[in-house]
């Protein structure tokens, strides 16, 4: 039986990374009919009985099957921040215009100029929107999360004081959407 390489063992992987360490497609099935993997999807693969306790695993499991470029955002980036009580039943995932992806435990939300050099932190294994260009996004796609939830992960985060007012709007300035959320902050300042 092939054994995996360290890297592999720790996380989940896609099918392209497993042949990128000379394991073939035919000894990834016979592993998971073995139950040495878990199939999570199609083409994603962890080691079965993994620890996965945390958000990162679902979220690098998203960034595979969408591929890169790819950022978790939105109401996934609110609750890793956890500036929102609303739980989503899929992952919410900032990808390009053409991206398809047939799955329904993810919500891809396409952007023609998703703006990767702007408020992504880019960790191991996935990428995510960093808390203040979630706040800001939230104010821009309220129809899509709810106006409600959109403040009241603004008005969270500030409580909480993971981020000010003055970093909410040098963001929204980045972005170029300053315009359209700046009656919300000014109303919010106030």
């Amino acid at each position: 039986m092939i054994k995996l390489p360290p890297k592999l063992a720790k996380r989940p992987f896609s099918t392209a990374e497993a042949v990128a360490e000379g394991i073939s497609k035919a000894s990834l099935s016979r592993m998971a009919k073995a139950g040495i993997l878990e199939r999570l999807s199609r083409g994603v693969y962890r080691v079965e009985g993994s620890d996965d306790s945390t958000g990162e695993d679902s979220y690098q499991m998203a960034t595979l099957r969408c591929g890169q470029p790819s950022a978790i955002c939105l109401l996934s980036a609110m609750e890793h921040y956890h500036v929102t009580d609303q739980i989503s039943k899929q992952i919410w995932v900032l990808v390009p215009a053409t991206k398809r992806v047939a799955a329904k435990d993810l919500k891809l939300i396409r952007s023609r100029d998703p703006m990767w050099d702007i408020g992504i932190s880019k960790t191991k294994g996935y990428w995510i929107t960093t808390l203040p260009r979630t706040l800001v996004e939230g104010l821009l796609y309220k129809r899509l999360i709810g106006h409600r939830v959109a403040i009241a992960a603004l008005k969270q985060a500030l409580a909480q004081r993971k981020v000010n007012l003055g970093q909410v709007v040098d963001m929204a300035n980045k972005l170029g959407v300053a315009h359209r959320i700046r009656p919300i902050i000014e109303a919010l300042g106030s």
